[in-house]
């Protein structure tokens, strides 16, 4: 005989499952909505005679809440400086570095349907930032091993807007890492823009596993730890940055639930 326990149990699994599929289906929606959705649409449908029809409801829910999203984002893929920044984000790390390339593509994306939330003014920036954070790995930019700090540099000197630079020279709580390997003042050469913009690519970085595929901030996390190994500047500075990460996609999330 199955117990109440053990049929709260099943119910979680069966949920959780439903979950994983929505958000590899609606790859356009951040997966914090989806969860939230969910989490909405199960309370509501939680006192329904017959629960076996509940991930159902919940899932045909979810996908009516993710069509609304998806049919309100802001086009910016053909402008000059989202066009550029994606032809040298490619150029930069498709052929050398492909599992960096997808995960920029994938944050790219992610910054598409998170620019709903920002000012028309700073859509394209963020958009631009997303496709650029990660240049500074390929090995013709490199100079001080600071990934950002190289690509901001780089960016600098092709003529970037120094908003944009500095979105890379800082995105993930890159100050942390630059305290640790001895290059605070060198990065301090670019400023820290605190503000939506800042928490959008913070966001969309943080949504977005190393493939590309969305994933929540704590899988992301994980998943950083356990690629990179405890003595990496990277992971040990989540000591000091992670409370802040975690804010600023708190805080991104709040305005993508008033959007959706």
């Amino acid at each position: 005989m199955t117990t109440t326990t053990q049929a709260v149990s099943q119910a979680d699994e069966r949920i959780r499952r439903l979950e994983a599929r929505l958000v590899r289906e609606h790859v356009e929606v951040p997966p914090s909505l989806v969860h939230e959705w969910i989490e909405r649409a199960r309370a509501r449908f939680g006192g329904a005679r017959v629960q076996d029809y509940v991930p159902l409801l919940v899932a045909r829910a979810v996908r009516a809440s993710a069509r609304d999203f998806s049919a309100d984002v802001p086009e910016m893929s053909g402008t000059f400086l989202t066009s550029w920044a994606r032809n040298t984000a490619r150029r930069l790390l498709a052929d050398e570095l492909p599992r960096r390339w997808a995960h920029t593509a994938g944050v790219a994306r992610r910054a598409e349907r998170v620019a709903r939330v920002l000012p028309a003014e700073e859509r394209e920036l963020l958009v631009a930032a997303a496709w650029l954070h990660d240049i500074g790995y390929a090995s013709e930019l490199k100079d001080t091993g600071l990934h950002s700090l190289d690509g901001a540099r780089y960016l600098r000197r092709a003529g970037l807007s120094e908003r944009v630079c500095s979105l890379v020279a800082h995105h993930s709580g890159a100050s942390a890492v630059a305290g640790l390997v001895g290059l605070a003042d060198q990065l301090a050469e670019f400023g820290d823009h605190r503000g939506r913009l800042r928490d959008a690519l913070w966001y969309s970085d943080m949504s977005t596993g190393p493939d590309g595929q969305p994933t929540t901030v704590q899988g992301r996390l994980a998943e950083i730890r356990q690629r990179r190994g405890p003595e990496d500047p990277v992971v040990r500075a989540l000591a000091i940055n992670g409370d802040e990460r975690l804010a600023a996609v708190r805080r991104t999330h709040r305005l993508l639930r008033r959007a959706s």
